[in-house]
């Protein structure tokens, strides 16, 4: 598949602090690359980059193949679809009139904006002043000023922020539609990591500049295998009858760790009319979980 965006030995500093540092990163169309990191990890760095928004101080970056530059930046943006930080429009004009402007600039065809409208949800708003619009709705236009004109790339620096958890949905199965329907690629962040998890094929984790992981989510999960937890009429008798130490308790479970089918076949015989099993489960640690921990390590 055709590779979207590459990036080799990017850096980038601010008054000689290094910001952002990255080996390799690659998105190919029709992902949707979840980007991860703390504040001022270096995610909304990275999008200006891409955008020509900021200057580079080192490294390669290619979009759609091209090696971008000050000669070409304006015609790849183009191609390119971006919300990055809050939106921006003109709250004295109504939905309807920012988004002909960003028609106007693209060279897009107006005839798209009634549908961008109705894609975001703000099918019967577009004839509203944006300063009237409460903050999901302006979130939305945002998304639709991104959105329209069908970008290659769409670049969404926390694109959910203000949304009530039913437009968080409406966004969600937004997004995997325009992968799924089109070839427009997606790169994400957001600080709601379960979200993050929900859509993206791929991942990219930023800890101080730096990418600590970079590929898949299914990979990223194959590192970090599902956990065996028990549930017992006694859990403390069972700590001890399995030589556990308290700290193994969360949430009324007993945290096993991994075990195969056999050790499990043999703890239960060994727990067999000492106590009641209520529950074994196999879980898997939230993306979310997954982040705190390393970001404490």
């Amino acid at each position: 598949m055709e590779k979207i965006l590459e990036i080799k030995n990017l850096k980038k500093s601010y008054k000689k602090k290094r910001v952002l540092d990255i080996d390799s990163l690659d998105i190919q169309e029709g992902a949707i690359y979840g980007l991860i990191g703390k504040n001022g990890a270096g995610k909304s760095t990275l999008m200006k980059l891409v955008l020509g928004l900021v200057k580079k101080d080192e490294g390669v970056i290619q979009v759609f193949g091209q090696e971008v530059g000050p000669k070409n930046q304006k015609d790849l943006n183009k191609n390119l679809g971006a919300l990055i930080e809050n939106p921006s429009f003109y709250d004295h004009l109504t939905g309807q009139e920012n988004l002909e402007i960003i028609c106007q600039l693209k060279g897009i065809p107006k005839e798209e904006i009634s549908k961008t409208l109705d894609l975001v949800g703000l099918k019967n708003l577009g004839k509203k002043k944006a300063r009237e619009y409460s903050l999901g709705m302006k979130q939305r236009l945002g998304i639709a000023m991104a959105l329209i004109g069908n970008p290659k790339l769409l670049i969404l620096d926390e694109p959910i922020n203000g949304l009530d958890p039913q437009g968080i949905e409406e966004m969600r199965n937004l997004f995997k539609d325009i992968v799924k329907n089109t070839s427009t690629s997606i790169l994400i962040s957001s600080h709601i990591l379960d979200e993050i998890e929900k859509i993206s094929s791929h991942i990219g984790i930023l800890k101080d500049g730096k990418l600590t992981y970079n590929g898949s989510l299914e990979g990223y999960r194959r590192l970090h295998p599902p956990f065996i937890s028990l549930m017992t009429s006694d859990n403390k008798k069972a700590l001890d009858l399995l030589d556990l130490s308290e700290d193994r308790t969360r949430d009324g479970k007993i945290i096993l760790g991994k075990m195969s089918n056999q050790e499990i076949a043999d703890m239960v015989n060994f727990l067999h009319g000492k106590l009641d099993i209520y529950r074994i489960e196999e879980e898997k640690e939230s993306l979310e979980k997954l982040f705190i921990q390393e970001s404490r390590s």
